[in-house]
């Protein structure tokens, strides 16, 4: 009898030694801030509503794309929920509205802010509650250069754009004098110097971009009668510089902010096709894409008010890149080796992304580019992938 009662105790004690440990190892791995047993929760804040309000729909398919992976069983088990800040492009409305989320409930991190000014208004309440901001909707160079410890950016800058530019020219165009035109602000003053660094073989002169002179600077490069141009600037100041543009028959190179299907709407047609510009992931013509294919059932299935358009492949791009980071992390997920997992992803390409190259001494995501070239209805890659780091 008293063996037997031995035997249970034992049994008992050793079962209870599993729950115990069971449940020890469970706290842990739940222990992370927007981290339960079925969930993790991210933030993002976006112009849903306002007068920039086309760039919600990155939200909105990111977000369709989240749900879509939900239905597949989600990460490791759990869901994604991604709350949305609707912050109209307001600083001061993102900044308020972050504060009181992260106050109601708990972030794992920010996914995808927008916007230069609204993400510089919530980074430091991220920065002071250790939140990591994955792949932020912004082209500032101060994102990434130098390297955060938990922010990562996800728009190519304006240096990136330069060195892909610049590896371009110099194996394609040898012998060719060009001319740099550069809108006279000193993050392109430094993507100035970048280009020029991996230019080889190319003669080049520079002529900064002076606020009312256009015209002057279309006569003074039809002068010049350069082989190449290279225009450096946001969207607006590279679109109000090419309508601008004199009948001079030469490729324009352009960044990436004018990479849109609609850019012969913008233009005329044929100074549209003068234009190269830089893509990352598909423009809403080229319908065969796979990636773009699979988009499409997506937003059809989870989003049916939505239409393919520029910023819905983007949304679906950055929530692919944030899929794979919670992958490589694993079950027990934590901010840290949420991080250190980002921080691993070589040469991995999404349906709709390019090449990806991250690590502890980068964390820009866009940094691989093609030139392309874009008329009614289609899109001609002249290029391969390109690395721009």
């Amino acid at each position: 009898m008293n063996n037997i009662s031995v035997g249970k105790k034992t049994k008992l004690i050793g079962l209870a030694t599993i729950f115990l440990l069971l449940l020890f190892t469970t706290s842990i791995c739940f222990a992370e801030n927007g981290v339960t047993s079925s969930s993790i929760v991210l933030a993002t804040h976006q112009p849903i509503s306002g007068p920039a309000k086309e760039y919600s729909a990155i939200a909105k398919s990111a977000l369709a794309y989240f749900k879509y992976v939900n239905d597949q069983g989600g990460i490791h088990g759990r869901f994604i929920d991604l709350k949305i800040i609707d912050d109209q492009l307001k600083p001061e409305i993102a900044a308020q509205s972050m504060t009181e989320l992260t106050v109601k409930n708990d972030i794992f991190a920010v996914f995808s802010g927008i916007g230069d000014n609204t993400h510089q208004a919530v980074y430091p309440l991220l920065k002071q509650k250790r939140i990591p901001s994955f792949f932020v909707g912004s082209d500032l160079p101060e994102w990434t250069q130098p390297v955060r410890t938990n922010v990562f950016g996800f728009m190519p800058n304006a240096d990136t754009e330069a060195r892909v530019i610049g590896k371009y020219l110099t194996e394609n165009h040898a012998g060719a004098e060009l001319i740099i035109w550069y809108a006279e602000k000193p993050v392109y003053l430094r993507a100035v110097k970048a280009l020029t660094n991996e230019l080889f073989g190319v003669s080049a002169k520079l002529l900064p971009g002076k606020t009312g002179r256009l015209t002057a600077e279309w006569i003074l490069i039809t002068k010049q009668q350069p082989d190449l141009l290279v225009v450096l600037g946001n969207f607006s100041d590279q679109l109000d510089f090419l309508k601008a543009s004199a009948n001079i028959n030469i490729p324009i190179y352009t960044g990436h902010a004018l990479a849109d299907s609609r850019l012969p709407e913008w233009l005329n047609s044929k100074l549209a096709a003068r234009v190269r510009v830089l893509t990352a992931y598909p423009l809403i013509v080229e319908t065969e894409h796979p990636g773009y294919k699979l988009h499409q059932q997506i937003l059809k299935e989870y989003a049916s008010h939505l239409s393919v358009n520029r910023w819905t492949l983007y949304g679906q791009a950055a929530a692919e890149l944030m899929v794979e980071v919670f992958k490589r992390t694993g079950r027990s997920l934590s901010r840290q080796k949420a991080v250190i997992a980002a921080e691993k992803i070589n040469k991995w390409q999404g349906k709709l992304l390019p090449p990806i190259f991250l690590d502890s001494r980068n964390h820009l995501a866009l940094s691989t580019l093609r030139v392309s070239q874009i008329s009614l209805g289609r899109v001609n890659h002249l290029s391969e992938w390109i690395d721009g780091r």
